[in-house]
């Protein structure tokens, strides 16, 4: 098993208040604005081609829809590496952004949110499942396979890049709806 990661560090209770209004509203339009992200999770050791990238950052492709707590929910494959991945460390990353139709994509938001990654199980999958499909309705073609689960990252914090040189640290209550 992976450390434990380190806690979170938290913002004092009153960085809400004092983070601008405009930069937690740009956060949040790309978190509940975007359908899909790429996912950042660390290579697992294994036997297969993917052991000499051991520890290395592993991007992948998602869809996403969000719980009421503002907390991104994924539909994972069990024969997909990320997931593998996530079941050796759940410590994870998902990139939101918006700057497909940018001359310069890195004048466009992003927003990357980090946090640790679970399986869903019960009440709580069934709770994922509903805000999933209603997000993503095709996904009701694999959402019940059996390879398939309900996965919920509890986000420690999060980055903003609002275009150049605005760049903001949230806090994971920053995000909350």
């Amino acid at each position: 098993m992976p450390p434990e990661p380190p806690a979170a560090k938290t913002a004092p209770e009153d960085a809400s208040t004092r983070l601008p209004a405009e930069v937690r509203q740009a956060a949040l339009a790309l978190l509940t604005g975007r359908a899909q992200a790429t996912l950042a999770t660390l290579v697992a050791p294994a036997d297969d081609n993917a052991a000499a990238t051991t520890g290395w950052p592993y991007p992948s492709l998602v869809l996403v829809a969000l719980d009421g707590a503002g907390r991104p929910l994924l539909l994972l494959s069990e024969l997909a590496l990320h997931t593998r991945n996530l079941r050796q460390d759940g410590r994870a990353a998902l990139l939101f952004e918006d700057t497909a139709n940018l001359e310069n994509p890195l004048t466009g938001p992003r927003l990357s949110v980090m946090g640790q990654a679970s399986p869903l199980a019960g009440a709580e999958a069934e709770a994922a499942r509903a805000l999933y499909l209603e997000r993503h309705p095709s996904a009701a073609l694999y959402a019940d396979f059996p390879d398939f689960r309900f996965w919920r990252l509890d986000v420690a914090q999060a980055h903003l890049v609002a275009g150049f040189g605005r760049i903001h640290w949230l806090a994971s209550g920053d995000l909350a709806p």
